[in-house]
């Protein structure tokens, strides 16, 4: 009952806000009220598609491979089939994306930071909807649909074709999400302890023959010609 009031009481003062807008544009004159109304519109359009996108979309992807990642390998059996419920998904996704961008934005300076970065700062009002989609939405779509797809298509389509246990591809069906997941994080450790161990190696080279902007005493044929 008090949220059907609450929400009696929100599109109340939305009526009398967009009557008192219109009444303030009526001195102007028709012309000038019926752009104020297309600008209005066309910015209200923009929010709706930006909206679905930004707070639709991409938090039903990320909940719906949190489902299938976390959630489902540790509640559901593998005799079980398991019932993905998409408000559920939606619900999580919102929760986990937000924390997402707060991790992003404490994060590095990367391509994705800054897009959240301009479109925060643009707002509603001058909101660049292409910016959006290409610099913010699209890649992020992309790479949980890529998330999503490519598992799955490993597992229904591939796998059958070289296993014919039913139970042992139901297995492989059930856990290669977590499996997959686990080896892009591997392979990032091993990426970024690879580039700090080149970092190191630059620091200790520039230590014992930088001099100034100059490199002394340092040949790196000759010594591989000594080591060889």
């Amino acid at each position: 009952m008090n949220y059907i009031l609450l929400h009696g009481l929100y599109l109340c003062w939305l009526a009398a806000r967009a009557v008192t807008l219109v009444l303030g544009w009526l001195p102007q004159g028709r012309a000038a009220m019926f752009d104020r109304l297309k600008q209005w519109c066309m910015l209200g359009l923009k929010t709706i598609i930006a909206s679905t996108l930004l707070l639709g979309v991409i938090p039903l992807l990320f909940g719906l491979l949190l489902e299938l990642v976390v959630i489902i390998p540790l509640r559901v059996p593998i005799h079980q089939t398991p019932i993905l419920f998409i408000w559920q998904d939606w619900a999580l996704g919102v929760l986990y994306t937000k924390i997402a961008c707060a991790i992003t934005m404490m994060g590095p300076d990367w391509f994705l930071r800054a897009a959240i970065e301009r479109a925060y700062r643009d707002g509603i009002r001058d909101m660049n909807l292409t910016f959006i989609f290409k610099e913010l939405a699209a890649p992020v779509v992309v790479s949980f649909g890529l998330a999503l797809s490519i598992p799955y298509v490993i597992a229904y389509s591939i796998v059958p074709l070289f296993v014919t246990n039913l139970h042992m591809k139901n297995l492989i069906a059930r856990r290669i999400y977590p499996f997959l997941l686990l080896v892009c994080i591997l392979n990032i450790i091993v990426f970024m302890q690879i580039k700090q161990f080149k970092k190191l190696y630059e620091h200790i080279k520039n230590d014992k023959y930088l001099v100034g902007q100059r490199l002394v005493n340092y040949d790196h044929r000759k010594k591989s010609q000594v080591q060889t």
